[in-house]
């Protein structure tokens, strides 16, 4: 069950525990950090980390995993299966870092990504999202597949149900950008901004059925995006239209044509939301976050108002260039949230060049009323950072 009231947490990866040793990593976090709630990265993206403590991989290369192996009987229900990190060595992996972490009563919370993976993409190139001119995208899934969703679902199962995660805290569950991810060394220079949104939309098979069900005939958008980004680019880029991908601009695009597609995607990822939600509430868990106001968002591609009902806690930040516009911009945040959601705020203590900026706003959130404090993550910390928790929990405790 998510903790309520009050909260220690970090971000951490799988490996930053078992390559210290569980017990050696959780007494630090206990001890030294006084923590009691875990952001578990469950499923994450492709990256090169620099890990200054570890013992084992000061640097590690990663292509985008899974930490754990395939069991709920939900995976039944999609062809796509998840690719295990090269650190999981077992069945039980995953589960005797959280029952370890469930001996000292500490909340866990799995941190996932969704559809960014490289190493998906590439293992089922089906399950991509394809632009105007046919190219897959190869580092986003398509929301729209109906495997993708059924991934999406058991992926939430295994960790709700095998493992009785306290929380799902989702990233990219919707569409993709275009080249978010991608390698880009011979774009010089890149599209224009209302050029790369085009890109970044998927015309897939399943992209194509949802918008004939909801009465369009997608092919002819089609050709328009391929010949307006044809012609753009075949310009000098002295003579692009520099403006901004806005809903102004998408609501009269291409002979109008754009914004009703807009919308289906919109509603197929609300939908895909939705089963999400549904799947989580089933354990009592927390879908986090969403934002704090509902609304719906075409342009983005997500309506969060079904959403909100289900909301527990809502993220705040801290924004200024001086402690009175920090406040004010701290106070905001808070103001927008529901009645029944808890702030929580998320310090990276990595980006602080002394122990009493940190401390600055940290108090600043306490004073104010947050009782839900993270850190960013343990791994990429060096020590001196992770006392500086410690030295500090009067503040956030």
């Amino acid at each position: 069950m998510l903790k309520k009231g009050a909260s220690g947490g970090i971000y951490i990866h799988p490996w930053d525990i078992t390559d210290e040793g569980i017990d050696r990593c959780f007494a630090t976090l206990g001890d030294v950090c006084g923590l009691n709630e875990l952001f578990l990265a469950a499923a994450y993206h492709a990256n090169t980390f620099v890990l200054p403590r570890n013992p084992r991989h000061p640097v590690r290369w990663d292509e985008g995993s899974v930490f754990l192996t395939a069991q709920h009987p939900s995976w039944r229900g999609t062809c796509l299966r998840p690719i295990p990190g090269d650190n999981v060595d077992t069945s039980g992996y995953l589960a005797n870092i959280v029952d370890a972490a469930r001996r000292r009563d500490w909340g866990v919370l799995f941190f996932v990504v969704f559809h960014f993976s490289h190493s998906l993409a590439r293992a089922y190139p089906g399950a991509c999202c394809v632009d105007a001119f046919g190219e897959r995208q190869r580092a986003c899934l398509c929301p729209a597949n109906p495997d993708v969703r059924g991934y999406d679902l058991a992926l939430v199962d295994e960790l709700l149900e095998t493992y009785g995660g306290d929380g799902i805290r989702h990233e990219s569950l919707g569409y993709g950008r275009w080249n978010y991810g991608a390698v880009i060394g011979s774009a010089d220079p890149t599209p224009s901004p209302r050029d790369q949104f085009l890109l970044g939309l998927c015309f897939c098979g399943s992209c194509l059925h949802r918008a004939r069900e909801a009465g369009l005939d997608p092919l002819p958008l089609r050709r328009a995006v391929c010949e307006s980004v044809a012609a753009n680019l075949a310009r000098h880029p002295e003579a692009w239209d520099m403006g901004p991908a806005d809903a102004e601009w998408a609501g009269n695009a291409l002979a109008g044509q754009l914004w009703p597609y807009l919308e289906v995607r919109c509603d197929t990822v609300t939908s895909l939301y939705q089963e999400v939600q549904a799947r989580t509430a089933k354990t009592g868990a927390a879908l986090m976050p969403f934002g704090p106001q509902p609304a719906r968002d075409v342009l983005y591609g997500l309506d969060t108002r079904p959403l909100h009902p289900q909301l527990k806690r809502v993220s705040v930040g801290v924004r200024g260039a001086d402690p009175a516009a920090r406040e004010a911009n701290l106070r905001a945040d808070i103001a927008t949230a529901p009645g029944w959601a808890e702030p929580e705020i998320m310090h990276n203590q990595r980006g602080f060049a002394r122990l009493d900026d940190l401390r600055e706003q940290v108090e600043l959130a306490r004073r104010l009323g947050v009782r839900h404090h993270s850190f960013h993550y343990y791994g990429l910390s060096r020590l001196h950072q992770l006392q500086w928790i410690g030295q500090l929990r009067d503040a956030w405790q």
